[in-house]
């Protein structure tokens, strides 16, 4: 049975061995000496972060951070290849959907890659638009907004 819930740091180690396993899978390296160090330090890296797990292991990860007043990003929405097509990542990306309306943010950014032809699918089907450049990520080349008033 699969589960959401709040990272905590018992799952610490857990979540270093899934993003080295699945971050290859959609092409991307691990580098906790660079731009995934945020993942050594969850807590204090973003406003929430969600695992989902199957049986106690992680198999998904999404995450919310604070860009500025009533904006907000989609951050780590990761998902094992092996789970994908099956509603997971839908449930994981409305998990932080649902959290960014409760905490009144007005908009819902993300950057991604235009090579993740299925991320870029659910995004969508979810009512994200392609919006302008909002950050430095030199890895990403498309961006996306969310207006959260929206149901």
């Amino acid at each position: 049975m699969y589960r959401i819930q709040r990272f905590t740091d018992e799952y610490a180690e857990s979540l270093l061995s899934f993003l080295q396993c699945c971050l290859p899978e959609s092409g991307r390296q691990l580098d906790l000496k660079g731009r995934h160090k945020i993942y050594l330090d969850v807590r204090h890296s973003f406003e929430a972060f969600w695992i989902m797990l199957d049986s106690g292991e992680i198999i998904g990860t999404a995450a919310l951070k604070k860009l500025a007043e009533g904006r907000c990003e989609l951050k780590s929405l990761y998902l094992y290849e092996r789970y994908q097509g099956r509603g997971l990542g839908r449930k994981l990306l409305e998990t932080v959907i649902l959290e960014a309306r409760i905490a009144d943010y007005k908009e819902m950014y993300l950057d991604t890659l235009s090579s993740s032809q299925r991320a870029l699918a659910l995004y969508e089907k979810a009512g994200f638009v392609i919006t302008e450049r909002y950050n430095e990520n030199c890895a990403a080349d498309i961006f996306m907004v969310l207006k959260l008033d929206r149901k």
